[in-house]
This record gives C-alpha cells, structure tokens and sequence, in this order.
C-alpha cells in the first residue's frame, strides 16, 4: 500500500492496512516502519524482535547506521533499565523517562558510546510487541536529539497504531516463512502447532489446519454451533464473533478491525486467540477457488498448555534437565528473580537454589544473565 494521494484518516487507515500487509512479507517493513515514524514525528524507529523456539531474531531500523545496530550485541547485559521494560504489557506504550530518568540515563557510558552516537532521543515512544518466556519484542520511535518531547496527538496516534503492530507481530510469529498464496501453502499450515483458521464474515471456517481441527473436535474451549465458530464459553463466543465482524467493513477508527479475546476451558489454562483482518486482495490470492464467500479474517489460536509443554521437552532434550528443572528454567528466563519463580510454581526458595544449582552446573553458566541467554538461543 502507499499512502500517496491520501489524508487524514484514510492515510491512517491505509498505513494500519501496511502494517497487516508486512506480517505476511518481511521485506516490506522498512518502507512501513518510515511511514509509522513520519507519521508520530519520531522519524528513526527500531523495531525487533527474538524468538529463538520460532528460529526469528528479527531487527529492523532502516535509517540507523548498520554498524550501530551491531553494537547492540556487545551492550546487551549492560543495557540501563531494559528488565523494567518488561513491566509493560504489549501495546502499552510508555516512555525512556517511564523506565529511567533523562539525567542518570544521559550519564551511562552505554549512552554516550553507543546510544547518543546512533542518533537516538534519550525519550523515545516505545511499546513492548510481546513478551513471554522464550520471546520478546518491542518498538520504538526516536525524535531528532534536539526534538521536544512528543505531543498528545502524536502519542494517541502512536498508541492506536501499537495495538495493530501487536497483532501483526503474532500473525508473523505463527506464519513465518510460509507463503499463503495457493492451495500447496495452506496444506504447509497443517504443519504449525498453533490452530489456523480462515473465515468468512459470518465466523464460517474456510480453511482449518490441523491443530485448529483437532480443537473443534475436542470441543474443548472453541467449537463449531451452526456451522460457525464460537466458544464453549457463552461470552467468549461472542466476543470472537464480534473481533471477526469488526474485520468485515470499512474501519470507522484505526482500532476497529480485529483483537485478542480468551476463551474460558474449566480449570485449564484459556485458549489465547488472535483475531486479524484480511483485505479483499490477499484474501482472493490466498482462497481463489472461492467467490460465494470472502475471507475476512485470520484466527489463530495457541494452546498455552501445549507450547509450555514443548518448551519443556525441548529444555530437557538440549540440556538434559529433569521436569522440574526445565519448569524453573521457563520461570527464571522472565527475568523477576528466583523468589518469583518459586512462588509461580508453588515450590520452596531453598528447592529452587537447589534446582537453580543444577541448571548452572549442566549448561556450564556462571552467572544468571549468561544462563537466560544461553536458555534463549536455539
């Protein structure tokens, strides 16, 4: 898309459209990302993310110094105040000055020999695009060094455009390297361990992978009433019918089309559902064999259940660690301290030492940020 010809709101609109078109190809961030930074007044945007149990490390800042952005790997245990980014919720969008103040941030060596030289503001408008044990992600837009602090209208707009880069992010985790253009890519989708969905405007499945029909047939949190989809939770399924009806027409405002919605199972752990708009033009390239009835949007569901499961088994497979010790492993790489960790998995601080003890002893680490990053890479 290109937002050449257009104003106000339908620029807005056709830049959120952008967004949805660079999840499904990675080449076209660049271009998107320039457009996001003109449009909040922050112009140099950095925008990444590391998802080693998906194979992604992912950086993008098109008009920041190649060298710079290398450097970055030499600074990353030495970075001010990145744990408390973590505090924020992915399309929270907070501020340098929210996590460190200007002052002791302007003093830190990694400021002046990297950041400064970069050209990056000491206050950037920043939101997390996801966070959980194995993956993180963020984006950020820099104003010019002696740029003012942004204003109100630049912050909403950064905040509308946030909640869309979250969802475009999760569609990309989950259909990396896949092309959906014919009928060969969706049968690849049968490969993904998260449920894969297309549908029409009326929650109707056009295409099911695997995993999402192995869902509907347990009936177990998202089923079929009708011939549509819903959830075995009465509101859950009303709000996934809703998020997919709001992917349908014209967007009144930047944050209508689409969302992110839980659906209740009795005492397991929710399904986590993505729900994202399809336009018209990738949804006749993606089913072209259907014309009575359009694609309009993408649903992808994870099980927390199994993907914790699979990082499980892939912790103990690499390193050789009992159950208990990959469980803490997951807990520890989060980043809030061994007291945390023990009290999420309901075990004692002093079994926790002991299991921390064996997890440095079989992966060679000697220090905890050595051990998280080792606990990281594929």
């Amino acid at each position: 898309m290109s937002g050449g010809g257009l104003s106000g709101e339908d620029k807005v609109l056709d830049l959120v459209g952008s967004i949805y078109d660079a999840a499904l190809d990675a080449q076209l961030w660049p271009g998107v990302l320039n457009r996001i930074g003109d449009a909040v007044g922050g112009p140099q945007v950095v925008f990444g993310f590391y998802d080693p149990a998906n194979g992604i490390v992912s950086m993008h800042a098109p008009r920041t110094d190649p060298d710079i952005l290398r450097s970055f790997d030499d600074w990353t245990s030495n970075i001010p105040a990145l744990p408390c980014t973590g505090n924020y919720r992915p399309g929270e969008v907070f501020t340098g000055a929210d996590v460190i103040s200007r002052d002791e941030f302007t003093s830190t060596a990694f400021y002046n020999e990297l950041w400064r030289r970069g050209g990056f503001s000491a206050d950037p408008l920043v939101t997390n695009l996801f966070a959980d044990s194995a993956a993180s992600g963020h984006i950020a837009s820099h104003g010019p060094l002696n740029q003012s602090q942004f204003d109100a209208s630049q912050k909403r707009l950064f905040a509308a455009l946030a909640q869309h880069l979250v969802r475009a992010v999760a569609l990309q985790r989950r259909v990396y390297h896949l092309t959906i253009a014919n009928e060969r890519a969706l049968t690849g989708l049968d490969g993904l361990q998260q449920g894969f969905l297309l549908v029409d405007a009326e929650a109707r499945p056009l295409f099911v992978n695997r995993a999402a029909r192995a869902l509907l047939d347990s009936r177990d949190g998202l089923r079929l009433e009708a011939g549509a989809l819903s959830a075995s939770d009465a509101d859950g399924g009303r709000a996934l019918r809703r998020l997919i009806k709001s992917c349908a027409g014209d967007a009144s405002t930047v944050t209508a089309s689409g969302g992110e919605v839980a659906l209740a199972r009795g005492t397991r752990l929710p399904l986590d559902v993505v729900v994202t708009p399809v336009k018209q033009e990738k949804a006749t390239a993606i089913i072209p064999w259907t014309f009575s009835q359009r694609a309009v949007a993408i649903v992808l569901v994870s099980d927390p259940e199994t993907e914790i499961q699979a990082r499980v088994e892939d912790l103990r497979e690499r390193f050789g660690f009992t159950p208990a010790e990959a469980a803490f492993a997951l807990e520890i790489v989060k980043g809030d301290g061994r007291q945390a960790a023990a009290d999420r998995l309901g075990i004692t601080v002093g079994t926790a030492r002991s299991h921390l003890s064996s997890i440095f002893d079989k992966t060679g680490s000697r220090r905890q940020a050595e051990l998280v990053r080792l606990l990281l890479r594929k």
